[in-house]
């Protein structure tokens, strides 16, 4: 397995907003099957992005999604078909724990960033619902991606029918893999690395997403970590109130060198704040440094806030992965063994609930260039980091990965990240990558599992 630089583009000023419309992407469109099925009571299936409006299992070349529920069990998939060539959205209400709740009653909606004055975005997806409805009546969503000269954000007020597009005023030359998580109806926090620096930078939103405006760096400039660093997700803390008037928790994750002559990303770290994003303190995981030499950017640091405030934190040393939790704001914390069964483990995501955790990974039963990739699901049904129960779902990759973005020669038809949510009765949600056409195949497509039996975990924050 490899891993280097990534995909990059190039943030620009201005404000715009346009009604969404189709691009060719930048991968030559394969015609693979359906992909669908059932496997340890998840009901799966390829997305279709021929029919907008439509719903049903089909084919796409999209790849590294996301996946959402919101308050109201809409549940939505973004995913993107690479830097110019557009984002995908596939949205529907359903809730888990039947027969009748299937990957393939996704409603296919086109593409959110598909086009602005700078181009079509297409990179580095990531999703967001508000947590609270706002004044049209329904829970914002949110899909941010990159584009050849900016950050794009795309917002729908009407449950993911129709999107404005906010090319993203940043002040800064480059950027790369920007995260977004929302607050309230109308405030949400955009994060990216800035590629002048390598910190983090922090972007802040009250108007729906209609202009953001940076408000700190994630990493105080005179810090080591702030040019030497892997970020990950960013979450916000909707149930618990800070000690800041007006404010609110915000978890900044990423990794980095343990010390300031290393190299090696062996240390978790969790950029904190009180106040809604303007200021942030670096806490440190101290027991993550147990995880082993290989580094801890494989690919990428997760993190995930209970409704009681409880932090879990997911990371992989390439070949396992860890979780660590927090229930002082990241003060102290606790480290699991290896979360995983594999012989390797990448990319993980989790989702804390009100009962427990869902965590996804790709994981290789055995090592070597003929090794068969799946989706693994587990699950522990306590605040804890021990306790937990594996499942291996539906293979989806053939061969070896890398994780070396746009310097990868092959191997790169997984990407870099994929997602798990629970909707508000604990059923799991998941969006992963796949081989296309087939198993082996070197183009991409994303998939939707949805859990129809099983243990269902709880609500999220």
């Amino acid at each position: 397995m490899e891993m280097a630089l990534r995909r990059v583009g190039i943030v620009a000023l201005g404000l715009l907003l346009v009604a969404p419309t189709s691009t060719g992407p930048v991968f030559a469109r394969a015609k693979p099957a359906t992909g669908a099925g059932t496997v340890g009571g998840f009901s799966y299936g390829q997305l279709q992005d021929q029919t907008i409006g439509a719903t049903g299992c089909g084919t796409n070349s999209d790849g590294e999604p996301s996946v959402h529920a919101s308050k109201a069990n809409l549940v939505e998939v973004g995913s993107e078909l690479g830097l110019g060539g557009g984002s995908e959205l596939w949205r529907a209400p359903q809730v888990g724990g039947s027969s009748s709740a299937t990957a393939c009653r996704l409603t296919y909606s086109g593409q959110p960033n598909a086009v602005n004055m700078v181009g079509a975005s297409g990179g580095d997806i990531d999703t967001a619902f508000a947590p609270v409805r706002s004044s049209a009546g329904t829970y914002r969503l949110y899909v941010a991606s990159l584009n050849l000269a900016s950050v794009n954000v795309a917002v729908s007020n009407d449950d993911g029918k129709t999107f404005s597009q906010t090319p993203v005023q940043g002040g800064l030359p480059i950027d790369d893999r920007e995260w977004i998580a929302a607050y309230g109806a109308d405030t949400s926090l955009l994060t990216y690395h800035d590629i002048a620096s390598n910190n983090i930078d922090v972007l802040r939103s009250d108007n729906g997403g209609q202009l953001y405006t940076q408000i700190a760096t994630a990493i105080p400039a005179t810090d080591y970590k702030a040019n030497n660093n892997e970020l990950g997700n960013i979450a916000i803390d909707h149930a618990n109130s800070s000690p800041t008037a007006g404010g609110f928790w915000a978890y900044q994750s990423f990794v980095a060198p343990s010390t300031s002559s290393g190299s090696t990303y062996d240390e978790a770290f969790l950029a904190v704040s009180s106040d809604g994003g303007h200021s942030w303190t670096d806490k440190p995981i101290p027991c993550s440094t147990q995880f082993g030499g290989n580094g801890l950017g494989h690919q990428f640091p997760n993190v995930s806030v209970a409704p009681n405030g409880t932090l879990f934190y997911a990371v992989s040393n390439d070949k396992a992965v860890y979780v660590a939790s927090s229930t002082d704001h990241g003060n102290t914390w606790t480290c699991s063994a290896p979360v995983s069964t594999t012989a390797e483990a990448v990319m993980p995501w989790i989702v804390a609930t009100s009962a427990g955790e869902d965590l996804v990974y790709y994981g290789a039963p055995t090592s070597g260039s003929g090794q068969t990739w799946y989706v693994y699901f587990a699950q522990n049904p306590a605040q804890s980091v021990t306790g937990w129960t594996t499942s291996q779902l539906m293979p989806v990759h053939s061969g070896s990965i890398c994780e070396a973005g746009i310097s990868c020669t092959g191997g790169r038809q997984l990407l870099d990240d994929f997602g798990i949510d629970t909707d508000q009765s604990g059923w799991a949600h998941i969006a992963y990558s796949h081989d296309s056409p087939d198993l082996g195949g070197s183009s991409t497509y994303t998939g939707y599992a949805i859990q129809q039996s099983g243990t269902r975990i709880g609500a999220p924050n």
